[in-house]
């Protein structure tokens, strides 16, 4: 089982050339990607988004990739063709802003080598190559750091809410010892306020059966019986392990609505008490279970 949350990094070369890959992920609902990168590695960008895609299956990730090259690194060297490109248009910008009838520019150095690319030459194809193997290794160290951090963290929250489900269990006993003596109490208190109501005017075995029904609306067996079933099928997806957060989510849901029907419908002092002793543990986990993947 995973956490959503988690930190890793990797670094591997090719050449004289260093990348570093740092992958920082938290809760979020669906996948997101946020990716950061050199333009030297900007070819790298679908690669690296369809690696995250198949090995992250939801969380806002930050992936930050640097490139690090040493002295003799190709593509380095000033290159003519770009500065006279670059003149060209800045001479082509001064021209227009002159035809306006405004003053014409002056054209500096430091307007030059603003322009991109004066220095960048191009990789060639098997730096590139290189370059994106080195990329692909780094980042395959970076999600193996990730998803080791994820499944610690990971493993630390099934076992807390291994334990919550314990504690839910032992309310739920109980609430199911409880209720035929709740039910008792509750038909007595009927009869009594039914017979002081109608007197002896009312027949005695209808006003047992009118005391029977209204009882029955109370009656909490049918919600005991489903929050036990929730409470097995969450133990089951806990042993399964992996990603079963939207499943774990769906059963926490529909174990906080057996509870709160529960609480509506008893006037037991006892039963109220493990009632919201339960509604507390549930709300925990519905809060853990978001920090899964």
């Amino acid at each position: 089982m995973l956490s959503m949350t988690g930190y890793g990094n990797g670094e591997a070369t090719a050449g004289d050339a260093t990348v570093t890959v740092e992958l920082r992920a938290v809760n979020h609902r669906f996948l997101d990607v946020a990716l950061k990168l050199p333009s030297a590695l900007a070819f790298c960008e679908l690669d690296i988004r369809e690696i995250l895609k198949n090995r992250v299956a939801r969380g806002r990730v930050s992936c930050t990739l640097t490139l690090e090259r040493g002295t003799a690194s190709p593509g380095s060297a000033l290159q003519p063709a770009r500065v006279e490109a670059g003149l060209s248009a800045l001479n082509a910008m001064a021209d227009a802003v002159a035809a306006r009838g405004l003053p014409r520019p002056e054209i500096r150095l430091e307007h030059l080598l603003a322009l991109p690319g004066l220095f960048d030459g191009g990789q060639p194809e098997d730096d590139r190559e290189a370059l994106q193997a080195a990329v692909t290794a780094a980042l395959d160290l970076a999600i193996a750091g990730l998803e080791a951090m994820k499944r610690k963290e990971g493993d630390e929250t099934a076992a807390e809410m291994r334990a919550r489900t314990v504690a839910i269990d032992r309310h739920l006993g109980t609430v199911g010892a409880l209720v035929p003596g709740a039910l008792e109490e509750a038909q007595n208190r009927l009869r009594e306020r039914l017979a002081l109501l109608l007197g002896e005017a009312i027949d005695p075995q209808r006003l047992a059966q009118e005391a029977a029904i209204l009882v029955d609306k109370g009656n909490i067996n049918e919600e005991c019986e489903r929050l036990a079933s929730h409470l097995e099928q969450v133990r089951e997806a806990l042993a399964e392990g992996g990603q079963v957060a939207k499943r774990l989510n769906f059963l926490f849901q529909e174990m906080h609505r057996e509870v709160n029907t529960m609480g509506s419908k008893t006037q037991n002092l006892e039963i109220t008490r493990a009632v919201i002793a339960m509604k507390e543990e549930i709300e925990t986990l519905r809060e853990q279970v978001q920090n899964l993947e």
